[in-house]
């Protein structure tokens, strides 16, 4: 990357993908720029007319070098930044990564706008084997041990969009604790999220807003 041009991340103007993207970058102290402008999203995607093969948000630009899809871009970044501590290893990583996505995006996110199927995935056996499963990669305290790995930043940034969206709601009302059995995992996010560069950075909000009451109320519907 040229000395004169900062690294750039292309994304909506919200938390969403990107989380872990910022979360790296304010961690490491590196200079970027975030570019929410859609008009410019034809720069780098070929969703949006650019002779790329990077499809959609999030895009990362760094000199020449363009790269899409969150946990590619999550993997690129740990490398560059040295998130890499010993034991690291690029597949494993994206193990883990895909695994993240299978429980939070693929499981909990196609289930999360019913009420009865929310209950049934979170407390029907499916979550508790998906949860126990990201558990055990964990070394403890965090992914690789003492030590972050970009892994951390993503586990945790998704752990991050849910809590008060979803889990929080869920518990109040219910009773039903979705992150109980699994102190690793909240180990992880607790450990990120006590860091001042977490703590401090309030530039973008995130995507998801509290679960609507409509959803909530009918959690233990009959499906």
């Amino acid at each position: 990357m040229s000395a004169m041009t900062a690294l750039q991340i292309y994304y909506w103007g919200f938390l969403g993908r990107n989380a872990p993207l910022i979360r790296i970058l304010e961690h490491t102290g590196t200079p970027y720029t975030h570019i929410s402008d859609k008009t410019k999203f034809g720069d780098v995607m070929s969703k949006f007319g650019a002779p790329s093969d990077c499809f959609a948000p999030p895009v990362i630009k760094d000199g020449d070098y363009v790269i899409s899809q969150s946990t590619a871009c999550t993997l690129y970044l740990g490398r560059k930044l040295n998130l890499t501590p010993p034991g690291y290893d690029d597949c494993k990583a994206m193990q883990h990564l895909s695994d993240i996505i299978d429980v939070f995006e693929s499981g909990l996110g196609k289930s999360n706008e019913h009420g009865p199927t929310l209950k049934k995935f979170l407390e029907g056996g499916r979550w508790s084997s998906l949860m126990s499963n990201l558990e055990a990669g964990i070394k403890g305290p965090y992914y690789l041990g003492e030590e972050f790995c970009c892994v951390d930043f993503f586990l945790a940034s998704m752990v991050e969009h849910r809590l008060t969206s979803l889990f929080e709601p869920v518990k109040a009302k219910y009773g039903f604790d979705a992150l109980e059995g699994y102190p690793k995992i909240v180990g992880v996010h607790a450990g990120l999220a006590a860091t001042d560069a977490w703590k401090n950075y309030d530039t973008l909000k995130p995507m998801f807003g509290p679960i609507k009451e409509e959803i909530l109320n009918a959690y233990n519907d009959e499906e």
